[in-house]
């Protein structure tokens, strides 16, 4: 098995940190190899940013995405530039507010979400966005168990910030749920 992941986004601290905590849950609770890679753009702050990930049961020998199985995207920007390589019958999660251009999406599974708007409504805080991202990413791929997400961000996060946290990955669950997708039903 082998699965690649893209965070797609603005400035990009957020997404880099789900990338980081997906490789983490992979190889340490779940036995996996894991890679991330991010890309900046030349202007750090404020420039398209992603993060690939792959993940595989088997060393990661070539650490650059080439066949994207899942996407999450919260910018048209990011979008853009990086919805090359996701392979046909991938999952898409796009930000509704932010990515309105999506072009032909009949080959892919697309979740259409307010993910910025809902986080910092739901959690009081939009730096949250990146623990959302990886529940949506666990909920939709299941790549990685429920359980050892919960456990490993409970250790990870700040104690002052625990219940934030977890409520973040609650959100991105009943984010999806309460979505109605597009494009090809997988």
């Amino acid at each position: 098995m082998k699965y690649q992941i893209r965070y797609g986004a603005i400035g990009g601290q957020g997404i880099v940190t789900a990338a980081n905590l997906l490789c983490e849950i992979a190889v340490k609770l779940e036995n996996k190899h894991a890679v991330s890679s991010p890309t900046y753009t030349a202007a750090v702050r404020g420039g398209a940013t992603k993060a690939d990930v792959i993940i595989s049961d088997e060393p990661v020998l070539f650490t650059h995405s080439t066949a994207i199985d899942f996407f999450i995207c919260t910018d048209q920007r990011p979008y853009g530039l990086y919805k090359n390589n996701i392979k046909k019958g991938a999952i898409l999660v796009v930000d509704s507010n932010l990515v309105t251009d999506m072009g032909d999406v009949s080959d892919w599974t697309v979740y259409p979400i307010p993910l910025i708007v809902d986080t910092e409504r739901e959690t009081g805080s939009i730096m949250l966005t990146s623990v959302v991202s990886l529940a949506i990413t666990q909920y939709l791929t299941k790549i990685i168990d429920y359980e050892n997400m919960t456990s490993f961000v409970k250790e990870w996060a700040p104690k002052q910030y625990l219940d934030a946290n977890i409520k973040a990955l609650r959100l991105g669950a009943t984010l999806i749920e309460n979505c109605v997708p597009i494009g090809k039903k997988q």
